[in-house]
């Protein structure tokens, strides 16, 4: 007798998952991303038609795996900046800044000086090289060591330094260095609360820092509950119903106006008609009874009486030359 359980063959086999995978962390080259409120005005921009709710999941991974390149590019305008990182141009024949006061260098061979150049010195080197630079163009004095400028574009130079270090190092190899980027995030939010502190303190040395650096510096927003896909899809379809709702309402009020002042201007024309034949009715009125003999066309007060025996005067003075008799006795 043959043994069933010997011919069973069992396998597994692995099934893709139920959402489809998506790149958490994206690249991003669209300079007009830099707003905070980029993804917000997008959704607010996406037609309610049935292929909305997907096009809002589309929105959200854009969002999710733009955040973390946005947050650390955002700040200094490093979107499509592939080559310097905002970094300051540095002459390759320049002398190094610990070497500058030295008086032997003034008279050195060219040879010498290329020794102690800004072409042979060492990324350490190089990087106090963009420090001194971007300090040199905000601080206050010569001697300025301790002013929120001079922290500020320390900083600055650290950030940019360091960003470019990340794209090096990621054109060598596809992992990210978040030993290094985590120390960005910490620099970049340092820099962040001595920039609120000198815009609280000289609003004119912020605008002359961040215009000198080119910081890109938006007002912080209020902390908010992190959201996950569906809570904020429905956040944003709620905000676009209440926007939907608003744009409607007004389109009705603006509607019911028009038609206010419409069946004003109809009500006005209607009215003048009315006066206009009400006038011509009562000048018809007027001459019929001109022709009956009710009205006379005269000026003045209409005395009958008077007329008659006027009248009866003038027949008799023409004929007679003398007043009429009287019945009375003098």
């Amino acid at each position: 007798m043959i043994n069933l359980r010997r011919l069973v063959h069992t396998s597994c086999r692995l099934e893709r998952g139920r959402t489809a995978f998506y790149n958490v962390h994206q690249k991003v080259t669209d300079p007009a991303k830099q707003d905070p409120d980029y993804f917000e005005k997008k959704a607010r921009e996406l037609p309610l038609d049935q292929n909305y709710i997907d096009a809002l999941s589309k929105l959200y991974y854009e969002k999710i795996g733009s955040e973390r390149d946005l947050g650390l590019k955002a700040a200094d305008n490093l979107i499509l900046e592939k080559t310097e990182f905002g970094l300051p141009r540095i002459e390759k024949s320049k002398i190094r800044a610990k070497y500058e006061d030295l008086d032997v260098l003034s008279n050195a061979p060219e040879s010498v000086k290329k020794v102690f150049s800004v072409e042979m010195a060492t990324r350490r080197e190089l990087s106090k090289e963009w420090k001194e630079s971007l300090i040199k163009s905000v601080r206050q004095h010569s001697l300025d060591g301790s002013s929120l400028e001079m922290k500020i574009a320390w900083l600055t130079a650290l950030i940019r330094h360091w960003s470019l270090l990340v794209n090096d190092i990621g054109q060598e190899t596809k992992k990210k260095p978040t030993w290094l980027t985590h120390r960005i995030w910490l620099v970049i939010n340092e820099r962040r609360k001595a920039l609120r502190i000198l815009r609280e303190r000289n609003e004119a040395a912020f605008e002359n820092t961040i215009a000198a650096l080119k910081i890109s510096y938006h007002v912080p927003k209020q902390p908010a509950h992190v959201k996950t896909r569906k809570a904020w899809a429905e956040a944003q379809l709620k905000l676009r119903v209440e926007n939907e709702k608003e744009k409607r309402l007004e389109e009705l009020h603006e509607r019911y106006d028009k038609q206010v002042e419409d069946h004003k201007r109809e009500t006005e024309e209607k009215r003048k008609a009315l006066n206009n034949e009400l006038d011509k009715l009562a000048e018809d009125m007027r001459r019929i009874d001109v022709i009956e003999g009710k009205a006379f066309e005269t000026v003045g007060k209409y005395e009958p009486s008077l007329i008659s025996s006027l009248t009866e005067t003038v027949i008799h003075s023409n004929l007679f030359y003398h007043p009429p008799p009287t019945m009375s006795e003098k």
